[in-house]
């Protein structure tokens, strides 16, 4: 099964990535009125079709990859719902079972709802899509969205609609997170986020303040375990917001049991350091890409590292409203390869960078695939290779 994992998500990989280039190789590398311009700007065109497709086919024929997704799966073949009072995603559960959809199917559509918002964010920015599609599964964002699926597909929404804030259409973004809460229930915090969003002023504008607030950060994440009293306060929090019955069977013992410590690992160090670099090199990062959008991307990024640093792993119920950041690093990380790449000429020793990055992101994929358990729910495996499903022929 590791064999068959490691294949299956590097054809993919190669596939998505080679695409990308493709698309890359259509910029026009100039940006006028704050938008890129392409060689041929009609977007759907095979090399965006293609990897949406396969990601969305593969993604629906998975059986036991997410940690939820059998939870789903039993849902879906019993027709029930999966979910606290969110309509809008149960739609697309009434109109599978109302055509008589496979669930390989429907778990098809909803991949494509992800991966289709997650490309049509950066439609504009076409050049990061090889590295984008690269980081997506190098640094764990797909694991993410065939984990917490409403979450992550109400995410990829999210991300588009920042084109808005972009845009100056703040009414638009406003309405689309508050559609978003008819997905997931977290998504009403989204609408905390519009008065750091809305700023022109670049808010993270001092390294020095950045690296400290990190170190903080980190501190804090080590010593969890002394702040449960603050956590109670947090619960509450919470609760006000999300409403008594979205934790209602959480209390902070029982939150704490599926705590792990954030990590300790050399991957985990190394996408820290990757982290500061950015951070000490932010500033030269603003400047080459010198755009609003970027800089509401940074901040969210660097909102996002706080909170990631802060909340070990395994607390997802303490981290479901900041979940919507972590995945900028896979953004940030994407800007930056691209960074380097559009810039070793001048310097060659940022060729050296990027290969060390790469080369280490699929050290860290390949050997966490090749050591996973079999029951870790990471491995990839096709429905078919399971008889019965819940009692269901495959």
């Amino acid at each position: 099964m590791h064999l068959q994992s490691i294949l299956v998500y590097l054809t993919l990989i190669i596939i998505m990535v080679l695409c990308g280039i493709y698309t890359m190789s259509q910029y026009s590398y100039a940006i006028k009125n704050n938008r890129s311009y392409y060689k041929s700007n009609f977007f759907w065109r095979i090399d965006i079709i293609l990897p949406i497709l396969l990601f969305s086919i593969l993604m629906g024929m998975r059986f036991n990859v997410g940690y939820d997704h059998l939870t789903y799966l039993d849902g879906y073949l019993s027709k029930n719902y999966i979910g606290k009072d969110e309509p809008l995603f149960f739609l697309i559960s009434e109109i599978s079972w109302y055509f008589n959809l496979h669930y390989t199917v429907y778990f098809g559509i909803i991949a494509f709802l992800q991966i289709t918002f997650f490309y049509l964010s950066f439609k504009d920015e076409r050049y990061l899509l090889p590295f984008l599609m690269f980081f997506l599964f190098t640094n764990g964002t797909h694991q993410s969205w065939v984990n917490i699926i409403r979450q992550s597909l109400a995410t990829c929404i999210w991300l588009y609609s920042l084109k808005y804030i972009d845009n100056k259409k703040p009414l638009t973004y406003l309405l689309i997170c508050l559609l978003l809460y008819f997905i997931h229930r977290s998504a009403l915090i989204l609408l905390f986020f519009y008065p750091v969003l809305k700023s022109d002023k670049d808010i993270f504008k001092n390294v020095k303040i950045q690296l400290i607030l990190l170190g903080i950060s980190f501190i804090i994440g080590k010593y969890f375990y002394i702040i449960e009293k603050w956590l109670e306060l947090l619960i509450e929090f919470y609760i006000s917001i999300l409403g008594k019955d979205f934790y209602l069977n959480y209390t902070i013992d029982n939150m704490l049991e599926n705590v792990a410590d954030s990590g300790s690992g050399l991957a985990y160090f190394f996408k820290l350091l990757l982290n500061i670099t950015i951070i000490i090199q932010s500033k030269k990062l603003k400047l080459y890409f010198n755009r609003r959008r970027f800089k509401i991307i940074y901040s969210l990024f660097f909102i996002g590292l706080l909170f990631f640093y802060i909340f070990p792993i395994g607390s997802i119920s303490f981290t479901r409203p900041f979940r919507y950041l972590y995945i900028f690093q896979t953004i940030m990380y994407s800007y930056y390869a691209y960074y380097l790449y559009k810039n070793y000429k001048r310097q060659p020793i940022y060729l050296f960078l990027l290969i060390i990055i790469i080369m280490t992101f699929i050290g860290i994929f390949i050997l966490s695939q090749y050591f996973a358990d079999e029951q870790s729910s990471t491995l990839y495996q096709f429905y078919f290779q399971n008889k019965y499903i819940y009692g269901y022929p495959r």
